[in-house]
């Protein structure tokens, strides 16, 4: 998945990251724990001057594209790599905090959001850790969206610009480490951003053109409801969408999400090596015993349901 990358030889290679700069950047902005911030410090000694070419590309296609929508497609780590490579897609983003402040002053975003939008950073590393049992980053990609000005932290739910100039979107993400999904949390975020995305992107946010909020989640399977408590935020959730096609459309990597997201585990994880420390866990874990194969589902936000 290296579609978005310029072609290799066509650009510099990234600059070798300082690690004391790497760890203060990821403890000061990025609300990483400190074991995270030491591991992507040190590993940065093992880049070598092929992954350092790779990480110049990886730059570049961020730099080049300052403000566009979605995220950029980026090679995954494979399993087993060392530390460097496991780290490798992190310091080029890194090195683009500095890109996306500017693009963050230039629509009048302070430093506090910025802060708030890096964040995320801290918590998909450990994730990851949770997940592999060592320091990385498998999913640098994402954050592309993060330093290109694209995505914005509003209460807690993430919002990201996508779709094409002459149709806009928004759409909409929900962080791990956000706090209760509650129906009255949504709506303050859908409520900030009716207000945020006209505000610093009038040309893409028109007074004339209705935002349309779109998600693409595990949260929007409706076999959730035959094994989630009647009470579930997560249930309540779901409601405030229209599902987008038939159950055919959905995407089965639906199943993955769930060990990554619930469990934080590898999709090949055996049923009966996942943890059941909350009602979550044991709930969905009663699904997969059953065979229930969940899915990921598209769904457009009705926000008059949230009375919006």
């Amino acid at each position: 998945m290296t579609d978005d990358l310029p072609p290799a030889g066509t650009v510099p290679p990234l600059p070798k990251p300082d690690p004391d700069r790497v760890r203060e950047l990821l403890l000061e902005w990025c609300g990483a724990d400190p074991e995270d911030a030491l591991a992507a410090a040190e590993a940065v000694g093992g880049l070598d001057d092929e992954l350092l070419a790779l990480g110049g590309r990886m730059h570049r296609s961020i730099a080049d594209d300052m403000g566009g929508r979605l995220w950029l497609r980026w090679p995954k780590p494979p399993a087993g790599a060392p530390d460097a490579e496991r780290f490798l897609g992190l310091y080029p983003v890194l090195e683009a905090v500095p890109l996306m402040l500017d693009f963050h002053r230039g629509i009048g975003v302070d430093e506090d959001q910025s802060r708030l939008v890096l964040q995320d950073i801290g918590e998909k590393l450990r994730l990851n850790r949770v997940i592999y049992g060592r320091g990385g980053l498998d999913v640098a990609f994402w954050f592309t969206a993060h330093v290109r000005g694209a995505i914005y932290q509003l209460g807690r739910l993430q919002f990201c610009m996508e779709g094409t100039t002459a149709m806009p979107r928004m759409g909409l993400h929900i962080r791990g480490e956000g706090g209760p999904l509650t129906p009255e949390a949504v709506r303050s975020s859908v409520a900030q951003a009716l207000e945020f995305f006209p505000a610093k992107f009038p040309g893409l946010f028109p007074p004339e053109r209705p935002m349309t909020f779109m998600c693409s989640s595990w949260l929007l399977d409706p076999q959730l409801r035959d094994w989630l408590p009647e009470r579930s935020n997560i249930l309540k959730f779901g409601e405030l969408f229209e599902l987008v096609g038939p159950a055919s459309y959905a995407n089965a990597g639906g199943h993955d999400d769930v060990r990554r997201f619930v469990f934080a585990r590898t999709p090949g994880t055996p049923t009966e090596e996942l943890p059941e420390e909350n009602t979550l866990q044991r709930s969905m874990l009663a699904g997969l015993k059953a065979g229930v194969a969940f899915q990921t589902r598209l769904g457009g936000l009705k926000r008059e349901r949230l009375g919006l």
